[in-house]
């Protein structure tokens, strides 16, 4: 069974979270910051249809579900989240805030079904992802402001093995009283070109907004940007508002020309 802490990130606001044994960090309250306190992911692209329908891929712990439900209390959301661990705070999360009309699928995203290996990082879950290389190079690079033994405590990891799907064979699912899908987030830690190479030609006009951290950006962006223009919308990346020099990271934001 997994061990869940419920912590504090805002003077009103608890969660539950996997995390354990991060020296430097509360992983959570990180998350609050960039979602509730920076709306990272959100502010470029409203206004958005209140009764709409949200994808949250890499739903995580489930903050940014939280705070679209808290906005939007009639929105629909769709939480994808691989790592079973995380699901299951995903899930206590939900149920603490009472949240209504949020479909949980514990799976991770792909070009074609299947399962595939994942790496949990127990002390920073967010981090959890099926690109180990990638992460193994952050932590090169967190290595250089913290120590070499804190980088090497808080990107300890474990294999786990996960289904995937296409998005579309979960929108085919979740998703069939939905005409169009009001924005897509995707924060997936490396497998973003794949995640889309999973959206079936019909379901791409149905959305209308994109948000995307894409890992490794500067080899993924390119792909990343064209396959977004070619399906008809104007984009646009960016730095995240934070992050540490050396990451290789870029926000990409996408709308329906």
């Amino acid at each position: 069974m997994t061990r869940l802490n419920l912590v504090a990130v805002a003077e009103d606001l608890e969660c539950y979270t996997p995390a354990t044994g991060n020296p430097v960090l509360s992983e959570a309250k990180l998350i609050y910051d960039e979602i509730f306190g920076r709306n990272s992911y959100l502010r470029a692209l409203e206004p958005i249809e209140p009764t709409g329908l949200i994808v949250d891929a890499g739903a995580n712990i489930g903050l940014f579900t939280l705070f679209v439900k808290q906005r939007f209390p009639q929105v629909s959301v769709i939480a994808i989240e691989p790592m079973p661990q995380t699901v299951a705070a995903l899930r206590a999360n939900i149920r603490l805030h009472g949240l209504t009309d949020v479909t949980v699928h514990a799976e991770g995203l792909a070009d074609r079904a299947g399962t595939a290996q994942f790496y949990f990082f127990p002390a920073m879950p967010g981090n959890s992802t099926a690109y180990l290389d990638v992460k193994l190079k952050d932590r090169e690079t967190i290595a250089t402001y913290a120590t070499p033994a804190v980088a090497e405590q808080v990107y300890s990891y474990e294999a786990v093995s996960v289904p995937v799907r296409p998005l579309s064979q979960i929108l085919r699912e979740s998703a069939a009283r939905h005409d169009d899908i009001e924005l897509l987030k995707i924060d997936i830690e490396g497998g973003e070109a794949t995640a889309l190479d999973g959206i079936a030609d019909d379901d791409w006009p149905r959305i209308k907004r994109v948000v995307m951290e894409v890992h490794e950006s500067e080899q993924a962006l390119g792909s990343v940007l064209n396959k977004l223009r070619s399906k008809g919308f104007e984009t646009h990346a960016q730095p995240p508002d934070r992050f540490a020099r050396g990451i290789d990271n870029r926000i990409v934001l996408a709308v329906r020309a």
